[in-house]
């Protein structure tokens, strides 16, 4: 008898809690109310109404579901959603989002966005961690990554590119089409104003007919066998053409003095024939 008692008594205690924890609001949405026991005093609102919005931490969601949460600070995140899989050691974890068409009539028809992220690398395929956007048509046999963020110094690629490439952050399949393209110089050595100094060394023009011929490419210019194997650094390629602009100037200023020269030994040399008895 003392048994059914208890076990009565016990029942009665859960349906007193679980009227408390969801009790029907004034507008006959379903509300639920948490409190903490961290003495924080602090208070967190869920509601489930009956027209599909939720809200998490809002009484008053104004989407399908709403997430709200305190205000955060510039040290801690304020993390409002957490996606986790059960950790692999085949490092295929990798939660996602999917944004699908809804079409199920035929699977050709079916197509989907996902964002997700490999939270894990891959010892077997040796990938590393990424953020990545990818996208499946109905015809498409897989899916297609578009964009990603690997953990490998922060790489950013668009489209099918190998990325394991060190010094560069971005990485672009096809091309890149752009109004404005502004490129930064570290160095000002890059920068080859230096070419009119006076203590600038010119090389000889005879000099540079000869290197010519050998390399069958100016100085300090890549050949195409090397721009094809590593490709071409921008911004360098622009202080080496203006320096090879200053090394023509410079060359033009020198020949036309020598022009002058020659005009001028020209006009004397008829002077002295027209003075002659």
């Amino acid at each position: 008898m003392k048994r059914i008692v208890y076990t009565l008594g016990i029942i009665g205690l859960l349906s007193v809690n679980i009227a408390l924890a969801q009790r029907p609001s004034s507008s006959g949405k379903v509300r639920t109310s948490t409190e903490t026991t961290d003495n924080s005093k602090e208070s967190k609102e869920n509601i489930l109404s009956p027209s599909g919005f939720a809200g998490i931490g809002t009484l008053t969601p104004t989407a399908p579901l709403e997430i709200k949460k305190g205000a955060g600070n510039t040290r801690n995140k304020n993390i409002l959603l957490k996606l986790t899989n059960d950790w692999a050691s085949s490092g295929q974890n990798e939660p996602s989002i999917m944004f699908f068409n809804g079409d199920y009539s035929n699977p050709k028809n079916a197509s989907w966005w996902t964002v997700g992220a490999r939270v894990s690398g891959d010892n077997t395929i040796k990938t590393p961690q990424t953020f990545k956007i990818s996208f499946k048509g109905g015809t498409d046999p897989t899916e297609k990554e578009y964009f990603s963020i690997d953990s490998y110094e922060g790489h950013v690629k668009i489209g099918d590119v190998n990325t394991q490439v060190d010094g560069y952050k971005l990485f672009v399949e096809q091309g890149i089409l752009t109004e404005k393209v502004k490129v930064a110089i570290k160095n000002s050595k890059d920068w080859f104003d230096h070419v009119f100094d006076k203590k600038y060394s010119l090389m000889p023009l005879n000099q540079l007919e000869k290197y010519i011929q050998t390399n069958k490419h100016l100085p300090d210019i890549q050949s195409t066998e090397e721009v094809m194997k590593e490709g071409l650094d921008l911004g360098k390629m622009n202080g080496l053409l203006l320096k090879k602009v200053e090394e023509l100037t410079l060359y033009t200023i020198q020949l036309q003095k020598e022009v002058e020269a020659l005009k001028k030994e020209v006009r004397e040399s008829g002077s002295r024939k027209v003075r002659k008895p």
